[in-house]
């Protein structure tokens, strides 16, 4: 097992690194809300596509989550909007204002986590989310890690140098080890969230982020 996530941590940091657009949402001003400020959900797609947006398409479906899908295939009008709402890669979901590229699961559940709670989520999401909030409701800082991540330790030290409180799990020794790499879709180490808010690989900028965020819905 720990072979299999040192290869995919470093396919995923290479990722990370070279293509962040990938594993990052896009927290402009701009996003999809109805008249009253309630968010919504648009999935751009085309027939160029092919399957991932199909996967797209059915994850958003099966989680019962009213959508519409703006075909970019032909339609000057979608195609603007796309531009407009920041672009990328397809399918591209955009929740509010979470702006998801590509089909991802696990960033798909926190996007929609963040903009509707827990009302989207699967029962066994509901569970393993819940573990990232104190008892008062607040987000924590909560990392998926091992104990040979060299990105996991990297982590610890830049939260130990700010004197950031968080909570680590090392998914390799959890007894539903499987359960968990499969609900959580963790595909490399670390995983953090804060709250529903997923961060994927080892930046501090983006952790930091998102708890100032955080701290200003708490007001």
């Amino acid at each position: 097992m720990k072979k299999l996530f040192i290869v995919i941590v470093l396919v995923a940091g290479a990722l990370f690194h070279f293509k962040p657009e990938l594993f990052s949402f896009d927290f402009s001003s701009s996003g999809a809300f109805d008249e009253k400020g309630n968010p919504e959900v648009l999935v751009f797609t085309s027939h160029n596509c092919g399957g991932w947006c199909n996967k797209g398409l059915l994850e958003i479906e099966k989680r019962q989550v009213p959508f519409n899908e703006l075909s970019l295939d032909g339609n000057e009008a979608n195609q603007k909007l796309y531009v407009d709402l920041g672009r990328g890669q397809l399918p591209y979901i955009v929740i509010g204002n979470q702006k998801v590229p590509g089909f991802y699961k696990g960033m798909i559940a926190s996007a929609l986590a963040q903009s509707y709670g827990e009302k989207y989520l699967t029962r066994i999401e509901k569970q393993y989310y819940s573990h990232h909030f104190y008892e008062d409701g607040s987000p924590m800082i909560y990392m998926y890690g091992a104990s040979w991540c060299s990105y996991c330790k990297k982590m610890r030290e830049e939260f130990a140098g700010r004197g950031m409180d968080y909570f680590e799990i090392d998914v390799e020794k959890t007894p539903d080890q499987s359960l968990l790499v499969d609900t959580m879709q963790i595909e490399g180490f670390p995983v953090i969230y804060v709250g529903y808010h997923r961060i994927q690989g080892a930046d501090i900028n983006q952790v930091l982020n998102a708890v100032k965020r955080a701290s200003n819905k708490q007001i």
